[in-house]
Order: structure tokens, then C-alpha cells, then sequence
């Protein structure tokens, strides 16, 4: 019988240090990060962060993200990485967290609103970076470089960099990226993937032609 929902249940104790040994005895069990169900339910049910399956990284770290945040599958998140959800009042008399944080006991409820944020699928977010509480969506398949600041949302399969960040280019040409964007091939589990597992090891620019000019190839000698 497995022991995870116990674990699961253990995860109450409010110790840091309890917490963090029964995190790292929750991935031994399970097979880490990329495979634990029961991680993604403790940081969705405790610190409504959810994090799609085979995802992995800073995600896992709690305060690294701020609540109400999402991340598709298969993302890989850098050591680090910081998302923002709300900023400190700046229309309050004091922008200190005694003013609107009940966390902090001088107040007695949330007086500034998180922002929920959507990080998308295949999405790799290099070491540092930092999202703050205006950006909304980061598109699937996106890139953000290593210590980018990123203030506005960000659009599928584009490569960001530098503070604040800017777009340098797109992963793929616009017909490769609507073509992967309705496949959704990250709705799969990695086993049903396994079968075709070399178009992801290998340039897929140069195979999504390859592919097109065989099938024009095919329909112009039927014709």
C-alpha cells in the first residue's frame, strides 16, 4: 500500500524543515520531480501553485511562485526563477507588507488581489529569471533566457531575453507553430509519445518541410 497519502497528509505540520524531508522523501518514492503526482497535489492544495505533469524545477521550491499560478506540462523551469503576483501597494500610505498582508497580523484580510498567471506548455525558463504581476500568460513553447525580467506577456514559441525582456525570435517559421499548437502532442503521456520519440530529438523545422514536400510530392503524382 502506498504511503503517499499519508505523506500527503503529514504535510500540514507548518515546520520548514518537516516540510522539506517529506518533499524529499515524496520524490524518492515517486521518481521526482517529473513523475510525482503527490507533489503537484501538495503544492496545488497548499500553495495554489499547479503544475502540469513532467514538469519540473524552481516550481517545486515553495515562494518561488506566488499563488495562483499555473504551468502546463512538460516545462522545465531553472533554479531560481521568481514569479510575481502581486506588487506592494503604491497608492497606500506605507507600501510595507504590515498594511495589506493578514499574513503579518495587522490586517485581517488580503487587501492587494494576486494575479493569476498562465505558463504554458514546453515552456523553458532559464536561471534567474523573474515574471512580474503584469504578465498573464506566457505562451506555449516559449523560451526566456537566463536572468530576464519579463513585464509583459509573452507569445508562443517566442525566445525572450534581457530586462525588461524583448522578443529576438520565434522557435519556428508561423506555419510550424500553428501546426503545433493543434497538435497538442503535450496532452500526451510520455509513454504514448515513446513510438514517434525521434521527432524530438532532432531539428523539427527541417522534418515539418521535409514532410510537407513529400506529401505535395505525393499529391501532385496522383493527380
Amino acid at each position: 500500500m502506498s504511503i503517499s497519502p499519508l505523506l500527503y497528509k503529514l504535510y500540514r505540520v507548518k515546520s520548514r524543515k518537516f516540510r522539506w524531508i517529506l518533499r524529499k522523501i515524496i520524490c524518492r518514492l515517486e521518481g521526482g520531480q517529473v513523475y510525482s503526482r503527490t507533489l503537484r497535489r501538495i503544492f496545488k492544495d497548499y500553495y495554489d501553485v499547479d503544475i502540469g505533469m513532467y514538469t519540473h524545477g524552481s516550481c517545486f521550491r515553495p515562494g518561488q511562485f506566488d499563488r495562483f499560478t499555473t504551468i502546463g506540462r512538460y516545462s522545465s523551469i531553472g533554479p531560481d526563477v521568481k514569479v510575481l503576483n502581486r506588487n506592494h501597494p503604491l497608492s497606500f500610505k506605507g507600501t510595507h507588507g504590515f498594511f495589506f498582508n493578514p499574513g503579518l497580523t495587522y490586517c485581517d484580510k488580503e487587501l492587494v488581489e494576486y494575479i493569476p498567471v498562465s505558463i504554458g506548455n514546453d515552456v523553458w525558463i532559464g536561471d534567474g529569471a523573474v515574471i512580474l504581476p503584469q504578465v498573464t500568460k506566457i505562451g506555449d513553447g516559449a523560451v526566456i533566457g537566463a536572468r530576464t525580467v519579463v513585464t509583459k506577456n509573452v507569445p508562443p514559441y517566442a525566445v525572450v531575453v534581457g530586462y525588461p525582456a524583448r522578443i529576438v525570435r520565434y522557435r519556428f517559421p508561423k506555419e510550424v507553430i500553428d501546426e503545433l499548437i493543434a497538435l497538442k502532442w503535450w496532452e500526451k503521456d510520455i509513454e504514448e509519445l515513446k513510438p514517434n520519440i525521434k521527432e524530438f530529438q532532432q531539428p523539427y523545422e527541417e522534418l515539418y518541410f521535409d514532410r510537407k514536400r513529400r506529401t505535395e510530392e505525393r499529391n501532385s503524382t496522383a493527380e
